[in-house]
């Protein structure tokens, strides 16, 4: 991996463990559930999943996740008409980040600093990375508030 990814993987790396810690003995009725105006852990968890791979698809990878048009930014969860079990989210997240991870690898230095119209922190693919990392470490704070709400411990400390 070129050195200037090696923040952004470690960072990546970090979130993937707590997506996958947030979501550990978690039901799926406990997913759903909601509070205080906020989207449920199950809309967050498939909303991050969903646009991970659309990032994925935009490095050149491919991922396969049959309800991520359901979960736009912004949209309305009570729009989602056929709901994924937090197994199925949590199995589409483990494939969608070791693509992603993958394709980092990957990557040159000249492939980073091309310009694309892609949403990111700028308009070079260093700048969709960079979008990626953000996106994930805010929802995965999203997805620790979640669980405090459901009555389970802490993501870290």
């Amino acid at each position: 991996m070129i050195s200037e990814l090696r923040g952004y993987a470690l960072i990546l790396n970090t979130a993937n463990g707590m997506f996958l810690r947030a979501l550990d003995g978690v039901t799926d009725e406990q997913a759903r559930t909601t509070g205080d105006g906020t989207n449920s852990l199950l809309w967050i968890a498939a909303h991050v999943v969903s646009v991970r791979s659309s990032f994925l698809r935009a490095l050149g990878g491919s991922a396969d996740v049959p309800w991520a048009a359901q979960f736009p930014r912004g949209s309305d969860p009570a729009t989602v008409t056929d709901w994924p079990s937090l197994a199925e989210v949590k199995s589409r997240w483990i494939a969608v980040h070791a693509g992603f991870m993958a394709r980092l690898e990957t990557l040159t230095s000249e492939d980073v600093a091309k310009e694309t119209r892609v949403p990111g922190l700028e308009p070079t693919t260093f700048g969709v990375l960079g979008l990626a990392t953000v996106h994930d470490v805010y929802h995965v704070g999203q997805l620790a508030m979640c669980r405090r709400r459901l009555g389970f411990d802490r993501l870290v400390g």
